[in-house]
């Protein structure tokens, strides 16, 4: 059995990496199993060649480093992607840099794609949270109802459990399920599908894993948290202060993300439910680039034409936006 193990790597900070990867060479596999990890240096700012210097030389040769001008995560992981369909692998896992799994992830995994299924992933938890993912997500606890149809118990130890695809996409279409460094897929299952490179700061990950479900992709959906998520440059996440212009670039994201769902061949309600929510955040987007430039700020003009291109008379409707969200700003911007 081989698995590719893929982490797109942006750091500022040494020892981030390594301290993924020492976790990736940690797990409880067959000796028969072989680890190819690779790392894509998507122009990091601390190289991935001298973290992957603090591995034994054994790990060492293990590891395939591949640089590239910025692209994003997304734009990596492709990368990597191109090159295991190139070179050949029965599994994928993905692992962003700063985050780390038990040495059971790849196995339980393993166990789970075994039987059959195509794509998995765990619950996980983050390095500022006092609960697990799962346990708030509402969707996960409705997928786990063992009386709902299409619900099966795969493992009952973990609970490993599966759902139907149609279910799984709705709830994807609702939630974010599954955090990138939990899932692990069958390669053949991927094929020419990659991440949408437009999607640099928000949701590609997430449209990724749509698609997957939507392609027919058989899902295992544990509940044991095998993976930590630390503390490391998170795009997302590092995007929620209210004054800060990369929270505009994040909501505009948001919006190209939901707009690119409500296209997709889903159902009625699923896709009305999407357009819904591309209209929220074209009003947030509007709201807040007009915010920032009345600042002084200057957000992403790459990503304003991007949006342009899809919504050709947005320029026009901005301010109109911008004004009717104002009145309402603060109870609005709960949303966002």
């Amino acid at each position: 059995m081989k698995i590719a193990v893929i982490i797109p790597f942006y750091q500022r900070e040494q020892g981030i990496l390594l301290k993924a990867l020492i976790g990736a060479f940690a797990q409880d596999l067959p000796i028969q199993t072989e680890l190819w990890v690779i790392v894509v240096d998507d122009s990091s700012p601390v190289p991935a060649t001298d973290e992957v210097a603090g591995l034994a030389t054994q790990d060492r040769n293990r590891v395939t480093v591949l640089t590239q001008p910025n692209g994003g995560p997304g734009d990596a992981r492709n990368r990597a992607l191109d090159l295991v369909a190139a070179r050949g692998a029965d599994y994928v896992a993905f692992l962003d840099s700063d985050d780390v799994w038990k040495p059971t992830h790849l196995r339980d995994a393993t166990n789970a794609l075994e039987k059959g299924f195509d794509f998995y992933f765990c619950d996980h938890t983050r390095f500022d949270a006092t609960t697990t993912h799962s346990s708030i997500i509402v969707s996960l606890t409705e997928l786990s109802d063992h009386t709902r149809p299409g619900y099966q118990m795969i493992d009952a130890r973990g609970p490993v459990i599966s759902a139907d695809n149609a279910s799984v996409l709705s709830a994807y279409l609702k939630e974010y399920l599954s955090q990138t460094s939990t899932v692990v897929l069958r390669q053949s299952c991927v094929q020419q599908l990659r991440f949408d490179p437009e999607l640099r700061g928000a949701g590609e990950d997430h449209l990724f894993w749509i698609m997957l479900v939507a392609s027919g992709a058989r899902m295992a959906i544990s509940s044991r948290v095998n993976v930590y998520c630390g503390r490391g440059i998170n795009i997302y996440f590092g995007s929620f202060d209210y004054g800060s212009v990369k929270t505009v670039n994040r909501i505009g994201y948001l919006f190209l993300f939901w707009d690119k769902c409500a296209k997709l061949k889903v159902a009625d309600n699923d896709r009305a439910d999407a357009a819904q929510m591309a209209q929220r955040y074209i009003r947030a987007y509007s709201y807040m680039f007009v915010r920032a430039l009345f600042r002084g700020q200057r957000p992403d003009f790459r990503l304003f034409q991007t949006i342009r291109r899809r919504i050709p008379f947005m320029p026009v409707a901005m301010p109109f936006r911008f004004l009717s969200v104002l009145p309402r700003r603060r109870e609005e911007s709960k949303l966002w």
